[in-house]
């Protein structure tokens, strides 16, 4: 079977949207998280 790989902060983006869903956080911190999350990848680049 072939490895599957995934970037962290794609598989962690995607574990807070199934939080957002189960509504364990609400959509500001979502909003926060994801505005931090781009801002962070932009200056990587």
């Amino acid at each position: 079977m072939d490895d599957i790989k995934v970037d962290k902060y794609t598989a962690a983006l995607k574990l807070i949207e199934i939080l957002l869903e189960k509504g364990k956080i609400n959509q500001a911190t979502y909003t926060n998280i994801v505005k931090h999350t781009n801002s962070h990848i932009s200056q990587a680049a």
